[in-house]
């Protein structure tokens, strides 16, 4: 089992690093000697995909989390650290009306909402992902939420994001490797 595990395990890794899908562009604004702290102003949406799965729950305050959660998600696909904070804003204000959200996500928000490095809100969103996904998971009334995994981010520790298209979406990376994930699994 430990050998399956291992040859999945570098066969996505060597389909992430050869990822050079010719649809995917540096965004205009984008300059070799940036730094993560940079905001993207293009006006193409690297988060769009060609289906999305309509989601609802049992409750419609964990529609607004998701439906920020996704918003957080797509500005950080687009490498947009402003977006990403006022989308975080919303995502704070949505969790407050549920009791069972965690400090540790709690706080893990706040860091996206004060942090405008890039690479701090991608550290701070993996955690937020990790709790979310139980939380929604648990009230789900219709539709799926695609659970996806990115084993070179975080160099080579690996994430998991929530996503409302099997098509994959890196917010980990954004335009440097969009595509780069798999679907881990489906939550119904």
């Amino acid at each position: 089992m430990k050998i399956l595990y291992s040859l999945m395990t570098f066969l996505i890794i060597l389909s992430c690093k050869g990822n050079t899908d010719a649809e995917i562009k540096t965004a205009p604004t984008h300059s070799k000697t940036a730094t993560e702290k940079e905001v993207s102003t293009s006006t193409k949406d690297l988060n769009e995909t060609t289906s999305v799965s309509e989601v609802t729950f049992n409750d419609q305050l964990y529609d607004d989390v998701y439906e920020a959660y996704l918003d957080v998600k797509s500005a950080l696909v687009n490498t947009n650290a402003t977006n990403a904070q006022e989308n975080a804003v919303l995502l704070s204000k949505s969790l407050d009306g549920i009791s069972d959200v965690s400090d540790t996500t709690r706080k893990a928000v706040k860091t996206i909402i004060s942090e405008s490095d890039v690479a701090k809100q991608r550290a701070a969103f993996e955690i937020v992902s990790q709790d979310l996904e139980v939380l929604l998971s648990k009230n789900v009334a219709s539709g799926t939420i695609y659970k996806q995994y990115c084993p070179m981010a975080f160099n080579g520790k690996g994430a998991y994001w929530l996503s409302d298209s099997k098509e994959v979406r890196n917010p980990y990376y954004g335009d440097k490797m969009l595509t780069c994930g798999v679907v881990d699994s489906e939550i119904e």
